[in-house]
């Protein structure tokens, strides 16, 4: 499962920190009413299409299901822990640096995991 999650976080990595070179169109009002409820929607609507890119690599690479629904699901509870602490940021600053992060800690918890496998424990 470790191993799904590590796939996850290299798919979603390059994918949401891509998503701070595309031109952002139209400014947004960063005030007002609308501003925070737009921030949170365009947060989730972003995690659920990263997810799905998620959800497509494993799938072409033939992993389980099991595999495939722990990947996205770490994915999406990592977007939601960092959601509440992310809350002024844009979407597209919410998704890179939830997935960078996300890739970053399971990257060393994999690592942490094989030395102390190594080391006999």
């Amino acid at each position: 499962m470790l191993a799904a999650l590590l796939l996850a976080g290299i798919v979603a990595a390059p994918w949401g920190s891509a998503g701070l070179f595309v031109p952002a169109g139209q400014r947004a009002r960063v005030a007002g009413a609308w501003a925070a409820p737009r921030r949170f929607v365009l947060a989730l609507f972003g995690t659920a299409v990263l997810a799905a890119a998620v959800a497509g690599v494993p799938r072409l690479l033939h992993a389980t299901e099991h595999n495939l629904a722990a990947g996205v699901a770490g994915l999406v509870v990592a977007s939601l822990v960092w959601l509440p602490l992310t809350r002024r940021w844009n979407a597209r600053a919410h998704l890179c640096w939830t997935s960078s992060v996300f890739l970053f800690a399971i990257y060393l918890v994999f690592t942490l995991m094989g030395d102390l496998r190594r080391a006999g424990h």
